[in-house]
C-alpha cells in the first residue's frame, strides 16, 4: 500500500485510541476461542486468560480466534515468567497444521538469554527480527500493538516500535514456506508452547482492506 494511506490510517488509530475497537475477549470465559488440539490448558480467572502450559508433547496446541481477520490493529497485554515460551498467530489459514509456517508468529518469551534478535520479544519467528529489547522485567504486564494492512506488518512493544516490514520482502529460511504464502485474512492464535503465559485486554479494530499488491 502506498506510504500516503499508511499515514492516513495510523494518524486515524492514534486520533481514535487505544481503547477502542471491539474486545476479542470478554473477560469472563473463553467465548469466540477455540482450543486446537484441545489440552485444557486454558482458563479465565479476574479478567486474565491464563495457560497453564499443560500439554502432550507431541500435540500442536493453541487457542484460536473463531472467526478470520484481514486487515486490522490488535492490542493485548500479556506477560510471563522464567523459561517461558509463547506467541501470537496472525493470519492462519487453518487450524491443521504448524500455524507459525502458514501464518506469521509474534514472539512472547522470556528472552533474557536470547542473543539473536529474531529470537526476542517482538520478532517473527523465523522472519523478522526485532529492533531492539522492549520486553519488560519478567511477572510485569508487557504491552503489544500489532498492525495488518495488507502485506504489512507493524509491531509495537511497550510503545517502541519493533518492525515495520512488508511481508512478501522477506526471505524464507531453508525450507520454510515464503511469508509471501501467507493469506490476506486468517485466524488469530494464542500459543500453547508448554510454558504458562497470562493475557488480559485483547482488542480488535478491523481496517478498511489494503492494497494487495
Amino acid at each position: 500500500m502506498s506510504y500516503g494511506r499508511w499515514l492516513f490510517v495510523a494518524l486515524m488509530l492514534s486520533a481514535w485510541g487505544c481503547q477502542a475497537g471491539k474486545p476479542l475477549f470478554n473477560n469472563r470465559d473463553l467465548s469466540g476461542w477455540q482450543e486446537v488440539e484441545p489440552q485444557q490448558a486454558w482458563s479465565v480467572r479476574d479478567g486474565i486468560l491464563a495457560c497453564s502450559g499443560q500439554k502432550d508433547p507431541k500435540a500442536y496446541t493453541w487457542l484460536s480466534t473463531d472467526g478470520k481477520y484481514g486487515d486490522f490493529e490488535l492490542t493485548c497485554e500479556w506477560r510471563v515468567s522464567a523459561d517461558a515460551n509463547a506467541g501470537i498467530f496472525l493470519r492462519v489459514p487453518e487450524r491443521s497444521g504448524r500455524a507459525s509456517m502458514t501464518g506469521l508468529e509474534i514472539q512472547i518469551r522470556d528472552d533474557r538469554a536470547d542473543q539473536d534478535l529474531t529470537d526476542v520479544c517482538g520478532a517473527v519467528f523465523r522472519r523478522i527480527p526485532a529492533s531492539g529489547r522492549y520486553a519488560r522485567p519478567l511477572g510485569e504486564w508487557n504491552h503489544y500493538r500489532i498492525t495488518m494492512i495488507g502485506r504489512r506488518l507493524r509491531i509495537e512493544l511497550n510503545g517502541r516500535l519493533v518492525s515495520d516490514t512488508n511481508i512478501d520482502t522477506i526471505k524464507p529460511l531453508g525450507k520454510d514456506p515464503p511469508a509471501s504464502a501467507v493469506p490476506s485474512e486468517g485466524y488469530i492464535g494464542l500459543q500453547n508452547h508448554g510454558t504458562p503465559v497470562e493475557f488480559r485486554n485483547i482488542r480488535i479494530r478491523e481496517l478498511p482492506a489494503g492494497d494487495r499488491g
